[in-house]
């Protein structure tokens, strides 16, 4: 029986962040990992997917070129040299293997890790393992929607970032962020694309201007947009997917694309027996320390079902090491951002227009165009908008939203005006250097002030 303080499930950005924290701390901390170190976000979603977003715009911009007087007479995308720089990308960023940790002090299982009892883990070779506290970062996995005749062989982010080569055509279900960023790979790699959408919007949680905002752009690069479509049955016959779609007619393509949800993965647990709880969400139940039910396991990252980015995550892990360090303090969403990196960038934090009135709040906006930015001009990149949500009574910042080039780095801006409860005139007044997109930051400031 080995013997542990902590015992850390999965090796994701949030499992090694909790795990080189607590060994830092000099606890005596293990970590297992059941597939490959770096998780979802290195090895299946964010930095591969990025890396593609890369490629696909430089074949893009090759493609405009005559709009900045620059002849191009051809573009050639080769795409399996393009895999081959994202799995370069990966592999660099794994490189240092398990190194990190056990220089930290920490040990590190690769294999499978199950909990079956209150302070027990049992490994996939037998090991037995006793820890005094348990953190679960199992992260999520894709979850796809009970449509009839919807069989295997669709893929999910986990496939389509690993690909051989492109099919001729493809069709995506569902316009979320993994739905739209792959639309826009796809389309600029030279895939015939459609994206289909059940509710009314491109990236529906998004403030309504937003995703507005964005749909058009997408429409004229010649991806096909299918908002409010309901897909009541899916065929695939003579390997090609055909989906048949309400009150419109149906779509065939040679891929399909499912990117509609990511559910929490605890299946390897006997959750009952620790004494964890699972709401009817599918979600765990936490406290406001990420604590679950049983006071000895917390529940970290993706697996909490809640903000599923990195960055969130790297709060949540934060948050957890100091609840186990005995300096509790709570989560806190309220500034989280979220950022979709399709070109134009969509970029949000706090509260939307709908969801502050919804919310009680007397609401007044602010909102800046980028077509009248001058930095915009230059780029070639007029489409997009800069949008501030407000209190109307306190003045006090709910939110902010950007749809534009670099629109994840402008939003930094308003999230520290946010994290220092920052009024507008403050930013408004403040010099922005020029030519610079952050000049639109500050007009929005301005008109919300105006307000």
């Amino acid at each position: 029986m080995e013997r542990f303080d902590v015992f850390v499930i999965g090796g994701g950005g949030t499992g090694s962040s909790v795990t080189l924290r607590l060994a830092n701390a000099g606890l005596d901390v293990a970590m297992a990992e059941r597939d490959r170190l770096g998780g979802e976000c290195t090895n299946y979603g964010c930095v591969p997917s990025k890396a593609l977003l890369k490629a696909a715009r430089v074949a893009s911009l090759g493609r405009r070129s005559k709009a900045f007087g620059i002849d191009i007479p051809e573009v050639r995308v080769d795409f399996p040299e393009v895999m081959a720089r994202v799995n370069r990308i990966i592999e660099k960023m794994l490189s240092a293997g398990t190194r990190p940790f056990e220089d930290a002090g920490a040990t590190v299982y690769m294999q499978e890790a199950r909990m079956v009892g209150e302070r027990r883990i049992e490994l996939a070779d037998g090991t037995e393992i006793e820890a005094a506290k348990v953190v679960v970062a199992t992260g999520t996995r894709p979850t796809a929607p009970p449509i009839e005749g919807l069989q295997d062989g669709f893929w999910t982010h986990r496939e389509a970032t690993h690909l051989e080569s492109l099919p001729s055509s493809v069709a995506i279900l569902g316009a979320g962020p993994i739905g739209v960023e792959f639309a826009q790979i796809f389309s600029r790699l030279g895939v015939d694309t459609t994206v289909i959408e059940a509710l009314d919007r491109l990236l529906p949680v998004e403030d309504r201007d937003a995703s507005e905002a964005l749909a058009p752009v997408l429409e004229e690069e010649g991806i096909r947009v299918l908002v409010g479509a309901e897909v009541q049955r899916v065929e695939r016959p003579e390997s090609r997917w055909r989906l048949a779609i309400a009150r419109r007619d149906a779509v065939e393509a040679e891929a399909l694309l499912v990117a509609t949800g990511l559910e929490p993965v605890f299946d390897a647990h006997d959750l009952d027996v620790v004494g964890v709880a699972v709401g009817e969400d599918g979600k765990p139940v936490l406290t406001e320390t990420l604590r679950s039910t049983n006071p000895d396991i917390w529940i970290a990252g993706d697996a909490t079902g809640d903000y599923l980015f990195v960055h969130v995550n790297d709060h949540k892990a934060e948050v957890v090491v100091d609840d186990i360090l005995g300096k509790p303090h709570p989560v806190d969403y309220r500034i989280a951002p979220h950022v979709t990196f399709c070109e134009r960038e969509v970029a949000g934090v706090g509260l939307t227009e709908e969801e502050a009135r919804e919310a009680g709040h007397e609401v007044k906006v602010g909102v800046a165009r980028f077509e009248s930015d001058e930095r915009a001009q230059i780029e070639g990149e007029q489409r997009g908008l800069v949008k501030l949500v407000a209190d109307a009574r306190s003045g006090e910042l709910l939110g902010g939203h950007i749809v534009g080039e670099h629109a994840g780095e402008l939003l930094a801006e308003v999230i520290a005006a946010m994290a220092g409860r920052i009024g507008p005139g403050s930013v408004g007044s403040a010099i922005h250097p020029y030519p610079t997109l952050s000049q639109s930051v500050q007009e929005a400031f301005r008109a919300l002030e105006r307000a």
